[in-house]
């Protein structure tokens, strides 16, 4: 069995110079990809740094808000890296959080499958509907019931759910997850709908940099090349 790598101090070094929302992000990123990368092992690390430089400043309910905060984009980045990963990332995470930040019910649950379905069409066309590039009927040739699953369920119950992060740090996540998996293909397209939720091109190129930086660290080496970061999402 193969030891625990350790990230480096220096390797958090940036995130020290961001504000509290900001910061969050970061770490969430950083597990996402962690999780993606198949290093759900390193994760404590990342929590220790965060409990120590983020959640020794908050309130109570801050903290709260941002662990749970934390464990939806862990949620979301399913869709991208599978349940199997996710779990074991989930699990990682949930051994060090204490009973007061934990929740005790799923938000999910609690609403009809008409409005997630409505929500998660809103929040396809939003990301698809400016890229050129994207040939909507391209999943649906390929599998009319693989098309159902993404864009009904996927898009439906886990992406667009927005009662605890919002589309653009949604786009975070499932930008990160795609980095670990190595998918440019998709990754351009998300890149653009992160575009489409706010996201500037030097937001994409740091985020590029803090995932394949990660990569690097673990000494994680990919088939393909990073995706060109986009200049608009209709280009």
């Amino acid at each position: 069995m193969s030891s625990t790598p350790a990230l480096p101090t220096s390797f958090f070094d940036p995130v020290l110079s961001l504000p509290p929302q900001q910061r969050l992000r970061w770490y969430m990123c950083v597990v996402v990809s962690l999780s993606s990368l198949n290093y759900p092992d390193v994760i404590p690390q990342v929590y220790e740094h965060l409990d120590t430089h983020l959640f020794s400043t908050l309130s109570h309910d801050d903290r709260f808000t941002y662990a749970r905060q934390l464990r939806e984009g862990l949620i979301k980045s399913t869709g991208i890296v599978g349940a199997a990963r996710t779990g074991n990332a989930m699990r990682a995470l949930s051994r060090f959080i204490p009973d007061n930040l934990r929740e005790t019910e799923s938000p999910r649950s609690q609403e009809s499958d008409e409005a997630a379905r409505a929500r998660g069409k809103a929040f396809w066309t939003r990301i698809y509907e400016r890229n050129k590039a994207f040939d909507p009927q391209a999943t649906v040739r390929a599998s009319p019931d693989y098309a159902f699953v993404v864009r009904e369920i996927l898009y439906g119950r886990v992406f667009s759910f927005n009662g605890v992060i919002d589309d653009l740090t949604t786009g975070y996540v499932i930008v990160s997850a795609l980095y670990g998996m190595d998918c440019p293909n998709q990754l351009a397209h998300h890149m653009k709908g992160m575009l489409v939720n706010g996201a500037s091109r030097e937001d994409l190129k740091r985020l590029q940099d803090l995932c394949l930086g990660l990569a690097r660290t673990l000494g994680v080496s990919f088939r393909h090349g990073p995706a060109p970061i986009p200049t608009s999402p209709s280009e």
